[in-house]
């Protein structure tokens, strides 16, 4: 088998063609950790190897960081340091445990923009069709440079700028339809005429503070789904309202709770990162 062979194929032009490699976040061992923190680490272990083997369950191959530092938060969001456009992985930064993944990828298929907030949180893919959230931590070269990349590439570009991580505002899961929160007003003017369903956010427990945490208010997590294919979509709570609307339109919402979704500040889709998508360049808006 060649080197070529061995590595991670990279591709991604949506966020609801059928996935085929996925990383998966990891939380700290529970055995480095003491008092309340160490059941938050048992169960977002258990919840995270569920979801691994739910997802290679539907074929999808998945890979995990490691922990290199115990001191460090670990690395529960791959979401927030990659983006996969086209044939290309972009990393907006160089977060300890995923070295020996990026090792895995061809060295030609990365594009390297560190210490910029360049992400598949903030990057929503639909075909030839972006919509880029650029926040204050993209620095104005790189925004020029990506935007370049853009046109080159025949895409097309809807931005705003309000600094926030667009996978915990919608998802889009098939062309046409999108589950997002009341936060984003420019959301109906992006995608005009699509079908948009707004389920109520969720009362939940107020987790514990601690500095691997994040700000549990800033997100809907039921909106914060990851596709697996046009069919089937992975959610960490359930919500019969939600359900009700995919069931409506034939998507199996499948349930892989993540129960410190709070704590952490993440999602499904956060705690994931697509690598492969089958598929092609479309135009979903003609």
């Amino acid at each position: 088998m060649t080197d070529k062979e061995n590595k991670i194929p990279i591709k991604g032009y949506s966020t609801f063609q059928p996935l085929k490699h996925c990383i998966v976040g990891r939380g700290a061992d529970p055995e480095s950790v003491a008092g309340p923190l160490q059941q938050i680490m048992l169960n977002t272990q258990e919840d995270l190897n569920n979801l691994v083997s739910t997802l290679e369950k539907m074929d999808v191959v998945c890979y995990r960081p490691s922990i290199e530092n115990k001191q460090d938060r670990p690395p529960i969001s791959p979401r927030d340091y990659f983006a996969v456009l086209g044939e290309k992985l972009f990393v907006g930064k160089a977060i300890a445990g995923y070295k020996d993944i990026l090792k895995l990828v061809d060295r030609e298929a990365i594009k390297w923009y560190l210490n910029n907030d360049i992400s598949s949180g903030n990057i929503v893919r639909c075909g030839n069709h972006v919509h880029w959230d650029i926040s204050k931590d993209v620095h104005i070269d790189t925004e020029k440079e990506i935007l370049n990349w853009f046109s080159d590439n025949k895409y097309e570009v809807s931005i705003t700028r309000h600094g926030w991580h667009m996978d915990g505002v919608y998802s889009i899961l098939k062309p046409g339809l999108i589950v997002a929160s009341r936060d984003l007003p420019e959301l109906e003017s992006i995608y005009p005429r699509w079908d948009i369903f707004y389920p109520e956010k969720q009362i939940e427990v107020k987790p514990i503070e601690h500095e691997w945490g994040g700000n549990h208010k800033e997100s809907h997590y039921d909106v914060n789904i990851l596709s697996v294919d046009e069919e089937n979509c992975i959610v960490a709570n359930e919500n019969k309202e939600l359900f009700g609307f995919l069931e409506r339109n034939k998507i199996n919402p499948i349930l892989c709770k993540f129960r410190d979704k709070q704590f952490w500040d993440n999602g499904i889709h956060c705690v994931t990162q697509d690598l492969y998508r089958e598929g092609t360049m479309e135009d979903y808006f003609g």
